[in-house]
């Protein structure tokens, strides 16, 4: 098989295992009104289908219009809540998926604050490495949140993104920079 061969099956393979977890979490979301146990439900199809490559990381939440949010993390990066009062993780829930059957998890309700933001965001954003190897860190991300508290989250977002591009000096990059904002604007 040729370079661009394995390139394609992979990437194939790869389209195939996310299309068979988002049918998986949609027929589940149908049935689980609260964040842990369509968790633990995703968690058991995943471990049981023979699909390669089957461990996964997220984050799920369920925001309420009067701003409860639900929420449950597996092995994913915890979220930030950036509040008025400081800045949390959102790091209740359990291990990535597909690694043990039995795997429990659990969820958190937390309250927004008109002007919450609640940040998302891929490990390639605090594993982004400078030339000389060093990674962005949690403790980058978690400074320049609280220097961009109460901005908007286009502001918050660019201010990240430009952070991140400064440290890393031009240093070519192994993983993805993704990152997901939620601000609560109130009922």
């Amino acid at each position: 098989m040729t370079v661009p061969e394995a390139l394609c099956h992979r990437i194939r393979r790869v389209n195939v295992n996310a299309s068979a977890v988002l049918g998986m979490f949609s027929a589940e979301a149908t049935y689980q009104s609260s964040p842990a146990p369509l968790i633990t439900r995703l968690n058991h199809g995943l471990f049981r289908r023979a699909i390669e490559s089957r461990f996964l990381t997220t984050f799920y939440g369920i925001l309420s219009a009067g701003g409860a949010f639900t929420y449950s993390n597996a092995g994913h990066n915890p979220p930030l809540l950036v509040s008025r009062s400081g800045i949390r993780r959102l790091d209740k829930g359990g291990v990535v998926l597909g690694l043990f059957e039995q795997a429990s998890f659990e969820e958190e309700t937390v309250t927004l604050e008109k002007g919450d933001l609640i940040v998302a965001f891929s490990d390639g954003v605090t594993e982004a490495m400078n030339p000389d190897g060093e990674e962005f860190t949690d403790d980058r991300l978690l400074a320049c949140a609280n220097a961009h508290r109460g901005e908007t989250p286009q502001q918050v977002l660019d201010a990240l993104l430009a952070d991140v591009q400064a440290f890393c000096a031009g240093a070519t990059q192994s993983d993805d920079i993704t990152v997901v904002m939620v601000r609560y604007h109130g009922r």
